[in-house]
């Protein structure tokens, strides 16, 4: 969704009867760190964007990915069946949040990319272009889901988001080997999770899933 907005406080009541404070549950959820995007596509012939922290990958096979978007956003009538680019913001980029967000910048530059379509940044961290797969309705808010096509990864320091304010990586906590786990062994961590789900003792050996691919091809 749109970056947190912590003012207000209006209220909701939950199934067992108890209230929930719409003020203190961003509070909770916005302990959570995220990273920021700004969600760009085209609307009436020109570039549009959003800002937005909640995105998640969601599928692989299909490549899928979802974002969040409050109905009352603008950008939830221009999403609409239309193709998309999750721009992950570098650390320097905070005031394409805060413009995309609806704040005003004086003087901002939107650096957009030559004449792509959809529409996306440059200078990104990373840049994830999508078409339509699913909408779902979410309470206050529309669940985008759409397929990946075209992705890119440019190696720099990404934004962050928690609390409210903006934040950039700090030091690395641990120095346990496990702790260093690339994506090789996640993938391996993965697989073993769905050889027992799907019944197969997890002691069975595991193909690496790299090495698997690189024998396929």
């Amino acid at each position: 969704m749109p970056l947190i907005d912590t003012s207000g406080d209006t209220r909701t009541r939950d199934t067992t009867g108890g209230v929930i404070e719409s003020r203190h549950l961003r509070r909770s959820v916005g302990q959570f760190v995220t990273g920021v995007t700004v969600v760009t596509y085209e609307s009436d012939g020109r570039p549009r964007g959003v800002t937005v922290n909640s995105f998640t990958s969601v599928s692989v096979d299909p490549p899928l990915i979802l974002v969040s978007i409050a109905r009352t956003a603008r950008a939830a009538a221009g999403l609409r069946g239309a193709p998309l680019v999750v721009n992950v913001l570098a650390a320097d980029q905070h005031d394409l949040a805060r413009h995309f967000a609806g704040q005003s910048v004086n003087g901002l530059q939107i650096p957009w990319s030559g004449h792509h379509h959809p529409p996306r940044l440059r200078g990104a961290v990373a840049w994830i272009e999508c078409r339509p797969y699913a909408e779902v309705d979410a309470g206050d808010h529309i669940l985008f889901l759409s397929r990946v096509t075209a992705h890119r990864t440019l190696g720099r320091e990404p934004l962050l988001f928690q609390t409210g304010e903006f934040r950039r990586v700090g030091d690395q906590v641990g120095t346990h080997p496990a702790m260093k786990a690339g994506l090789a062994a996640w993938l391996l961590v993965s697989q073993a999770q769905m050889l027992a789900e799907d019944g197969v003792p997890t002691h069975q050996p595991i193909t690496d899933p790299v090495s698997r691919r690189s024998k396929d091809t």
